[in-house]
């Protein structure tokens, strides 16, 4: 991917150029090990950006069988419930501003100082009216129970932390994709090491699960700052004329989000209100291991949509590019979730113990989801990178109307079983949608939707 900044490419580290010594020469004419490794940029990026969503993965999995192995399946699914009501909050709070802060970052690098401290501004608005609403919302979600509405109330907290953060760390994608990449790892490291000593102290519960999450939070917020500093982001003014185009991306991005979200927490949801949390427990750890590939193929995306951001037409190489990718995403997480799928039935009660083999006939219904929802993602961030987020937005509500309607039809029927179909069906059709029109734009160049 190319980032452009003020001064121009600063997303990595200025390369240390050597003069190959003579025994490369004598060898046949093979390169150095360190220059054999070197990969062309795109990839280069693509398979660090993978690497940092595995090391997040891998921290998040870690971090989430210790909660299911020292708290049960009941705790296990109270986590699960607060923590998809906090991603529905943050899609609101956030109003769609990080994808489209690192849009014009990308494309409009001279201004990226006035967007960024617009855009803070417009997130910590609304990230205020969410907080207050899920402040509200905490003792009905929480059913009355007391320490349930607590557990909410820190959850919602970190929404506020997450929209002032998110304003340094989506502007960084733009322009230090390395920085971007070491702070979202840290973050999930930080949060992971604070479990870790939580469980030995004995002092692991949902609430300090979620004060750890709060304060990792805050510890990437801090370096975001730092980093946007180094990059030449900060500081800046509110500038109003750049209101619109922001809020204009935001919304369209909000409308293509909002129903994401909702197909990936939507069956957790209305699970959480429906079934015991001991069954919401087992379904969100089969959810869990369908979503392994997603670190991997959704790199793919991240890497691409400011590259694309910054181009104005839609080339041969481009082409060629939104080709390559979607082939390669789906592919990827057919060859990690197939042979997951297979393992399951030994490979569920070793991981997270004997009271979750009721998850592994989940895992195989969610499987093609999966692979479905991982390629999805990535075709999602090529047209977002086109300024399509309408089309997004048409694909997944698409989706959203299929989702409720096979979870009142199954649910009550099949229980959490019912929410596994459910959950599998939509994402192919929001696929297939979102790649006929990839397809059309490709083949036939039309202006860009849902930007100025």
């Amino acid at each position: 991917m190319t980032e452009r900044g003020v001064a121009g490419r600063v997303d990595e580290p200025p390369a240390v150029h050597v003069a190959r010594p003579s025994v490369d020469r004598k060898a046949g004419g093979l390169r150095p090990l360190a220059a054999r490794l070197r990969l062309p940029g795109i990839v280069r990026r693509i398979v660090l950006t993978a690497a940092s969503n595995v090391a997040m993965t891998m921290a998040g999995a870690l971090g989430g069988i210790i909660i299911a192995r020292s708290t049960g399946p009941t705790v296990r699914g109270e986590y699960s419930a607060v923590t998809s009501w906090l991603g529905i909050a943050i899609i609101v709070g956030e109003f769609g501003q990080p994808i489209a802060l690192c849009y014009y970052v990308a494309r409009d690098s001279e201004r990226a100082r006035e967007y960024l401290s617009t855009s803070r501004a417009m997130m910590v608005a609304t990230g205020v009216v969410a907080l207050a609403a899920g402040m509200a919302l905490a003792p009905l979600l929480s059913h009355g129970r007391p320490g349930l509405t607590v557990a909410y109330r820190i959850a919602f907290c970190c929404l506020l932390i997450q929209c002032f953060g998110d304003s340094y760390t989506w502007a960084l994608m733009a322009r230090a994709f390395h920085l971007w990449n070491r702070i979202r790892v840290a973050q999930s490291l930080v949060s992971l090491a604070a479990v870790v000593v939580l469980w030995q102290l004995r002092l692991l519960t949902l609430d300090t699960v979620l004060l750890a999450l709060a304060g990792s939070l805050v510890i990437q917020l801090c370096w975001s700052y730092w980093a946007c500093r180094r990059t030449d982001l900060v500081p800046g003014r509110f500038t109003p004329e750049v209101v619109r185009p922001l809020a204009v991306y935001g919304v369209t991005q909000i409308l293509a989000a909002t129903p994401a979200t909702l197909n990936a927490y939507l069956d957790q949801l209305v699970l959480s209100v429906t079934v015991p949390p001991a069954d919401l427990g087992r379904y969100s750890i089969a959810v869990s291991i369908t979503l392994l590939p997603a670190p991997l193929v959704y790199a793919i995306g991240y890497v691409l949509l400011p590259r694309l951001a910054a181009e104005n037409a839609v080339t041969a190489s481009s082409r060629r590019l939104q080709r390559n990718s979607v082939l390669v995403s789906a592919g990827l997480a057919t060859v990690i979730l197939l042979p997951l799928a297979l393992a399951a039935p030994w490979l569920v009660p070793f991981v997270f113990g004997a009271t979750y083999r009721a998850a592994v006939p989940l895992v195989w219904i969610l499987t093609p989801g999966g692979v479905f929802l991982c390629c999805g993602q990535v075709v999602g961030n090529l047209l977002r990178g086109r300024g399509r987020q309408m089309v997004v937005a048409r694909a997944e509500g698409t989706a959203v109307i299929a989702t409720l309607a096979m979870l009142a039809a199954l649910i009550p029927v099949l229980g959490v079983t019912g929410a596994a179909i459910a959950s599998t069906v939509p994402y192919c059709i929001s696929l297939a949608v979102m790649l006929r029109s990839l397809w059309r734009i490709s083949n036939l160049e039309e202006p860009d939707e849902g930007t100025p």
